[in-house]
C-alpha cells in the first residue's frame, strides 16, 4: 500500500514539475518575443524619425537650391532640373530596389528575430566553463 502511495506521488510530482517547466518555457518565449518586439519597433521609430528629419533637411534645401539658381535659369527651370533629379533618383531607387531596400530591411529582420544562435552559443559557453 505504502508503494502505491509513493507510486502516486512520485507521479503527481513528476506532473507539477512539468507543469511548471512548461509555464517556465512559455513565460522564457514571452520575455523573448517582447524583447525582440521592443528592438523591432525601436528600429523602426528611429527610422521613421530619421526619415521625417531627412526629408525636412531635404525640402529646405532644394528651395534654397531653386533660389539660388532662379537668376539664372528662372524658378520654372530650377524646379523643373530639381524634379528631374528627383526622377532620376526614383529610377536608381527601383532598379536597385533589392540591394537597397529588401536585403537591409530584412537583414534587420533576421538580426531581430533570429539572434538565437548568439544566445546558444553563450549558454554553451557558459556551460562548457560550468564543466
Amino acid at each position: 500500500m505504502a508503494d502505491k502511495t509513493n507510486k502516486s506521488n512520485a507521479f503527481q510530482k513528476l506532473f507539477f514539475d512539468i507543469k511548471d517547466y512548461a509555464e517556465l518555457q512559455l513565460d522564457y518565449l514571452q520575455v523573448g518575443a517582447v524583447e525582440k518586439l521592443t528592438k523591432l519597433i525601436s528600429k523602426l521609430t528611429i527610422l521613421f524619425l530619421s526619415i521625417i528629419f531627412a526629408m525636412s533637411i531635404l525640402f529646405y534645401l532644394l528651395f534654397s537650391l531653386a533660389h539660388a539658381l532662379a537668376p539664372s535659369l528662372g524658378f520654372i527651370a530650377s524646379y523643373a532640373i530639381i524634379a528631374g533629379v528627383f526622377f532620376i533618383l526614383l529610377l536608381v531607387l527601383l532598379l536597385f530596389r533589392k540591394s537597397l531596400v529588401i536585403n537591409p530591411i530584412l537583414k534587420v529582420m533576421v538580426d531581430v528575430f533570429y539572434d538565437e544562435n548568439k544566445e546558444r552559443k553563450e549558454n554553451d559557453e557558459d556551460n562548457a566553463e560550468i564543466v
